[in-house]
């Protein structure tokens, strides 16, 4: 993988105004109840750099390699507030979006239904054609291994409570897809 290339997408979707989700006014911080958050390669590098802090605070060993996450509860958030929302990681801004292997090789979007925003931003067209937009600048920069590694962390782990519905295939077949 090609850090600089990455680092110059991530700063493009860091970026960029997704559009505006009212969380606090309508939420009881659910995206900061996960069990867990994953960090894209070299994410918690890119981080450190703009704000001066790691915020991965555990990894995740599984049969395919290792993830850098951040575990259980968030360590930059009261609940109510974030503090490193400028630095957040593009996990915290895509939700409740989020990438998925499927079992065929397709590399999916997911949604998670529990987010209040949820149907308000699957309406909002501008809002999930900059998700995809960003994520497929992305994907093709990042190692097919890591999405096989994701695909291998446990439901159990993602969170139990989600129900998930696709949004859109961003990558199909990502096996042919170059590394």
């Amino acid at each position: 993988m090609n850090k600089e290339k990455l680092f110059k997408v991530y700063s493009e979707i860091y970026a960029t105004n997704f559009g505006f989700m009212s969380c606090i006014e309508q939420c009881d911080g659910r995206c900061e109840q996960k069990p867990l958050s994953v960090l894209l390669p070299y994410e918690d590098e890119f981080i450190f750099i703009r704000s001066g802090k790691h915020i991965a605070n555990e990894t995740l060993t599984l049969p395919a390699g290792t993830l850098e996450i951040i575990g259980n509860m968030c360590n930059f958030t009261d609940g109510a507030q974030c503090f490193i929302h400028a630095h957040r990681p593009i996990a915290c801004r895509l939700y409740p979006f989020y990438p998925n292997l499927t079992v065929e090789g397709d590399l999916e979007l997911l949604m998670d239904e529990f987010c209040p925003l949820t149907e308000s931003l699957m309406k909002d067209k501008t809002y999930v054609s900059n998700i995809v937009s960003a994520l497929n600048k992305l994907v093709p920069l990042i190692n097919k291994d890591y999405w096989k590694i994701l695909g291998q962390i446990p439901s159990h782990l993602w969170d139990d409570t989600c129900t998930e519905r696709r949004v859109c295939i961003l990558v199909k077949d990502l096996q042919r897809t170059d590394s």
